[in-house]
Order: structure tokens, then sequence, then C-alpha cells
């Protein structure tokens, strides 16, 4: 009786210790779990896959009783502020209406194709919908110069994880159809990507099939990425009637 009762602690213990392995997060999930989604604009540290830190404002939306619908926002290229800029002079009060859950990653000067910044990506997308209550069906990503042409990128590799990307100020080049619906938006001045150029490969991958919506603004040139509210504030419209959709 003894020898079965050792064996049956034995047991016991081995399953333990593997339902232990089985729950333990990983550095980067339990740096999203540990974010308590409360209304209200403040920064958080996270952590990506290889344990290395990295920043992000994030807004939250008064709770609901339906799930979440998410906005990421990718920078323009800057320095360690860029991503608080961004969010807080043109992303915030574009979309602040939406009553979504907006973050706002910091590319650490990297372009947002790089491994480390997809592996950001793709953390927000996957431990947004466990921890933050976000619909799968109701995410969507954007973004300006650097960040607009990540937003391309995204769009066209990751189309299963995003139901709609806004571009601004970018330049794509893109021949094929992407599954992922566009709403782009460029300044008739802008010196660094000119709206040719952008109208060319807007032109080539609507003709592959791309549902897709070209703004433009005569007025407005690439360094005055703040001035884009009003754009935005139309693509926020488009976005939320997609989004009523599903």
């Amino acid at each position: 009786m003894k020898l079965h009762y050792f064996i049956l602690i034995f047991i016991l213990l081995c399953c333990q210790d593997q339902i232990g392995a089985q729950t333990k997060l990983t550095k980067s999930e339990k740096s999203f779990s540990k974010i308590k989604p409360k209304s209200g604009t403040r920064d958080e540290t996270l952590t990506n896959t290889s344990g290395k830190r990295w920043k992000a404002r994030v807004s939250f939306p008064e709770k609901r009783r339906t799930k979440n619908s998410l906005v990421i926002a990718l920078h323009w290229a800057g320095g360690e502020k860029a991503y608080k800029d961004f969010n807080d002079c043109l992303v915030l009060p574009a979309l602040k209406s939406l009553n979504a859950i907006i973050i706002s990653p910091e590319g650490e000067n990297q372009l947002w194709s790089t491994a480390n910044n997809i592996d950001k990506i793709r953390a927000i997308v996957t431990y947004s919908k466990k921890y933050w209550n976000v619909n799968p069906d109701k995410i969507a990503i954007l973004g300006y110069s650097n960040g607009g042409n990540g937003s391309w990128y995204f769009a066209e590799h990751y189309p299963t994880l995003f139901s709609a990307a806004i571009p601004m100020a970018s330049s794509y080049p893109i021949y094929k159809k992407i599954a992922v619906p566009l709403y782009v938006i460029h300044g008739e001045k802008d010196e660094l990507f000119s709206i040719s150029k952008t109208r060319k490969w807007v032109e080539k991958t609507k003709n592959a099939g791309t549902e897709l919506i070209f703004a433009s603004n005569e007025a407005l040139s690439h360094y005055e990425g703040c001035s884009y509210v009003t754009e935005l504030k139309r693509a926020g419209i488009w976005l939320q009637n997609l989004w009523e959709e599903k």
C-alpha cells in the first residue's frame, strides 16, 4: 500500500509540473497581462519575445459590454518621443470618436518591417485579443510616412491580422491585390513622396483587385503630419462604417 501511495504522489507532482509549464507565460505575454484596460491614455512598457523592452502610448475607451475595436498606429521616422507626438497631435484627435483602443508603439528608429517591429505588432494583435477583449474582426493598422509604408507592409504580408489599413504620406511599391481594404491619404505638396508616384502604386494595386479609397489634399506637405487630422477623421468614418458591416 505504501508503494502505491508514493507512486500516486509522484504522479500528482508530475502532473502539477506539467500544468505549471503549460500555464507559464512568456515575457512578452506577461507584460501585456499586467496592463489593466482602464479608460484613459498612458504610457506602458512592454517586452518582445527576446526579452527586449519597448514603449507604447495606449488609449483605452470607457468600458463597454461588447468587444473592443483596436487601432495600431505606426509613427513617422523620429526619435524616442515620435510615438507620443504622433499619437497626441494626429491619431487621438482624429479617431477618439471611434471609441476604440488606440496603441502607438515606438519604432526605435527602425523601419516597421524589421523583425523587431514585426514582433511588436504581432504581439499587440495576439495579446490584445486575449487581455483587452478585442474583436479580432475589428483591428486596423495605420501610419504616417515610415509608418504609412509600414501599414502597407502589414496589410500586404499579414492580411489575416487586420480588417483595414490607412497609410498616410507613403510610397509603397505594390503591383498585386491586397486582401485588406485600404484608405490611402496623401498631400499634393508632399516633398518626400511625390503624389504622382504614390498614385501610380495605388492604381496598380487597385487594378489588381484591392478595395481602396485614395484621398488627396491639395494644401498639405509631408512635413506637417499633425495637420492631417481632418483627413484622418474622414478615414475614421470609413473605418467605422466598415466595422459596422461585420
